[in-house]
């Protein structure tokens, strides 16, 4: 990431600061791979990509804590028994909830979609879909591939920079 590079309007633009080495993993990794991946890199989250590095989802830390601390029957049964009685509008909700339960592949662990922003967005904006979503890191797409990721360490680096 280059904290000093600024466009001709004085802004700074998530293409000049997102970091573009990324790994990534396809829908049918197995989730210890993913694991593995996260552990090895010292990263908290992952990308979910087609063959065409299209990103399609992230699977991060939480998504591989839902699956671990709610791994016993009740925990299952209590979602069923909650997805039976769900109105309409909230059974894909439910669905969604049990294939992360029951997860083997990182296209069953991911959130989907990823938080996605476009490498001309400025920063301030980028930092606005953070607060707004709640998300550790957003990944950077154009037309639906993944050109890079900034994480909130970004933000740290560019006030430092001030």
């Amino acid at each position: 990431m280059d904290a000093n590079a600024v466009n001709t309007n004085g802004n700074v633009l998530a293409k000049e600061v997102m970091t573009t080495e990324i790994i990534s993993v396809l829908p049918e990794t197995p989730v210890k791979e993913v694991a593995r991946l996260m552990i090895d890199n010292k990263i908290s989250a992952i990308p979910v990509v087609t063959k065409y590095n299209e990103i399609v989802g992230v699977v991060s830390e939480n998504d591989l804590i839902n699956k671990i601390v709610r791994p016993h029957e009740p925990g299952i049964m209590t979602l069923l028994y909650h997805a039976a009685l769900a109105p309409s509008d909230k059974v894909l909700e439910y669905r969604q909830a049990l294939t992360r339960w029951n997860a083997k592949t990182a296209k069953d662990a991911m959130t989907a979609p990823a938080i996605c922003v476009s490498p001309e967005d400025t920063i301030e904006s980028v930092g606005r879909v953070m607060l707004d979503d709640k998300v550790k890191r957003v990944f950077v797409a154009e037309e639906g591939h993944l050109l890079g990721v900034i994480s909130r360490s970004v933000f740290v680096e560019l006030l430092l920079k001030e």
